[in-house]
């Protein structure tokens, strides 16, 4: 397996998938939210319709974003905001594998790394 570490806006990546967060009840990530606003919105209508709740685990893959420039985006549930920890960080990134291991993504643009800054997790 091979890594490489870039930085830089998720609107802005080119990439197989683009992997952000959701926390519960249907509230996005700060990568998230600069993506529902690259599309219009298009993030926040699916969170509206019920379509992903944020609970730990959960994902949801989006094809044809608009105005993306990554092929599909990857949701992640996250839960509550303030109860990522690392026990629950290991699940999250581990249903983000997962689902991306079903996909045909050669590769993944993690924005999940901005949950472990500690401005999540408690202490």
């Amino acid at each position: 397996m091979e890594f490489s570490v870039k930085s830089g806006s998720p609107t802005k990546q080119r990439s197989a998938c683009v992997v952000v967060g959701v926390f519960e009840p249907r509230r996005l990530s700060p990568a998230a939210e600069s993506l529902d606003e690259a599309s219009g919105g298009h993030l926040s209508a699916l969170l509206r319709r019920g379509d992903i709740e944020g609970h730990i685990g959960q994902t949801l893959l989006l094809h044809h974003v608009p105005k993306a420039l990554a092929e599909r985006i990857l949701l992640v549930g996250c839960g509550k905001e303030r109860e990522v920890g690392d026990k629950e960080y290991q699940r999250i990134i581990s249903a983000a594998v997962t689902r991306l291991n079903e996909t045909g993504s050669m590769e993944c643009t993690d924005y999940l790394t901005e949950l472990s800054t500690g401005k999540y997790a408690t202490q």
